[in-house]
This record gives C-alpha cells, structure tokens and sequence, in this order.
C-alpha cells in the first residue's frame, strides 16, 4: 500500500545487492528522499546473508530495529531474526538500581522523579534498554547511577547476572541473523574486544555503516 517506485532508489537497491554477490565495497551518496534505508535493507535480507548493519545515532538504531526491519521481514516474508546491540550505558544494571534506592544522594527533584520512573519502568522491561523510559533525558544525572561501567560491572559475581540486560543483548545478537550496531560500539569493540560484537564480526558477510559521513570521527575517537 502506498509504495511509490523511485528510480534513484532502485539504482541503489541494484547496486548493494551486486556489491553483496560480489562479495565487494560499495560507497554510497544518495540525498534525502531517496529512500535509503529500505535500498540497502531489502538486499541484505533477501541474500541471506548474516549481517550487522552499524548507525551514527541510537535514534537511527531504534528506527531501524523498531519500523523499518518488521515492516520488511514481514513484507518480504524472510525468516530472519534481528537483534538490537547497544553499549552497556544503555542498560539498565538492576544490581546498581538496587544500591542507587538504598544510597544514592540525588541532586534535584528531576532526579528524584527519574529514578522512580525508572524504577516502574524496571519492573516490567523485558530488554532493560533505557531508551524505552519515557521522558527520560539521556543526559539524566541518574543514569550512571542504574548503568554499569567495564570497571564497576562484577560480571559472573554480580547477584543479579542472571538476569543481566547486558548480557541477555549479547546473547540475542549472537544469535541473530542481522544485528543492528552503531559506530561507537562498532569501534569500541575493536579497541576493547568487550562488548560482544567481537565475536560476530568474523562470522558476519556483510557489513552495512548507514550515516557514513561520521564514520570517520567515531574511528578517530576510538583509535586515535
């Protein structure tokens, strides 16, 4: 319903799907209103091929993994699963929710109020990621208070590891068939070799970096 046949969108959809046969790199710059998005993300899904798809921006990320792959997965009608992968500063850590209700010393009310809206929120989250909270401002002051950090994460030790969100996001992307990343942890990865992308990425066959033109300031930043 509604769809619109655009030629520019076409061309692009043709050219990704000959880059992936071909096993070959592929640069693209198309304008807005081409329809990128659907023009890499129909090849990809109708080559069967597993795939991590990376973004500049979590917004980005969550569209991707939200509207635009079940839209396609069930239009295209292709048995694919699709993970989300995140940072773990996007997580809910309930063991350091648990100590920041006991004793953390919050600056404000707006704090005061996040962590109860978090707090709600835990209750019922089955991914743990932050960004479902509504109103929650990402730069909140609580939320490296209810986040883990590699220094400050106890891993096996934790009492809640079980039910780890962090944990439970890597396991569901090892297991995907598409993986939906962003730049940041893409090159996170290659500098730490902590976050689990590490081991998809010899087994990915195709790799797709959307919003390219930050590619190269996330690279930087992560290796210098």
């Amino acid at each position: 319903p509604r769809y619109v046949q655009r030629e520019v969108q076409l061309r692009m959809a043709l050219a990704v799907a000959r880059a992936i046969a071909a096993r070959e790199a592929l640069v693209v710059e198309a304008g807005t209103g081409v329809g990128k998005t659907f023009a890499y993300l129909v090849p990809t899904l109708l080559s069967g091929a597993r795939a991590l798809v990376s973004t500049a921006t979590k917004s980005l990320q969550d569209q991707l993994f939200l509207r635009d792959l079940p839209r396609l997965v069930e239009a295209l009608h292709v048995p694919v699963t699709v993970a989300l992968l995140k940072g773990r500063a996007s997580y809910l850590c309930t063991h350091r929710l648990a100590q920041a209700r006991q004793g953390a010393q919050l600056p404000d009310r707006w704090a005061v109020r996040a962590l109860s809206r978090i707090e709600q929120w835990a209750r019922v989250t089955a991914s743990g990621d932050l960004a479902e909270v509504d109103g929650l401002d990402e730069r909140s002051s609580v939320i490296p208070l209810v986040t883990s950090t590699r220094e400050n994460c106890l891993g096996a030790d934790c009492p809640e590891f079980r039910g780890c969100h962090v944990m439970k996001a890597r396991r569901e992307a090892m297991l995907a068939d598409l993986v939906v990343v962003n730049h940041h942890l893409f090159f996170a990865d290659m500098t730490l070799r902590d976050t689990g992308v590490a081991e998809l990425l010899p087994s990915v066959e195709v790799a797709v970096f959307d919003e390219a033109h930050q590619l190269a300031e996330a690279g930087v930043q992560f290796l210098g």
